[in-house]
């Protein structure tokens, strides 16, 4: 039996990725950056973030931090995938604001 992908606006068929059978990781978000307490599987390629509230981001290795001012902002209940390159397995968040709860979805 095929599988038919959903179509966009040009005709082309949209793939369609799995979750992670080994689950959503949650973090809590403060105006300290805080990173994901281990890293994320290496079959992992695709991760989608979401956060309940205004934080900023970084995807990088063991030492990765969010910073403040300069990060990538993520919009509180939006759905942001994120490819991982070569060595990037790991996430840290950091706070706009109030502290917050962010997840981390991997996709397979």
């Amino acid at each position: 039996m095929t599988a038919l992908f959903p179509l966009d606006d040009n005709g082309h068929p949209i793939p369609v990725l799995g979750f992670d059978y080994r689950g959503t990781r949650k973090v809590t978000v403060t105006s300290v950056s805080t990173r994901i307490p281990e890293p994320i599987p290496a079959d992992v390629e695709i991760v989608t973030l979401i956060a309940t509230g205004p934080c900023r981001f970084e995807v990088g290795d063991e030492s990765v931090t969010a910073d403040p001012q300069t990060s990538p902002f993520l919009y509180p209940g939006v759905y942001l995938d994120v490819p991982l390159r070569r060595g990037e397995r790991w996430i840290a968040f950091v706070s706009e604001g109030d502290p917050c709860e962010a997840y981390v979805i991997g996709r397979v």
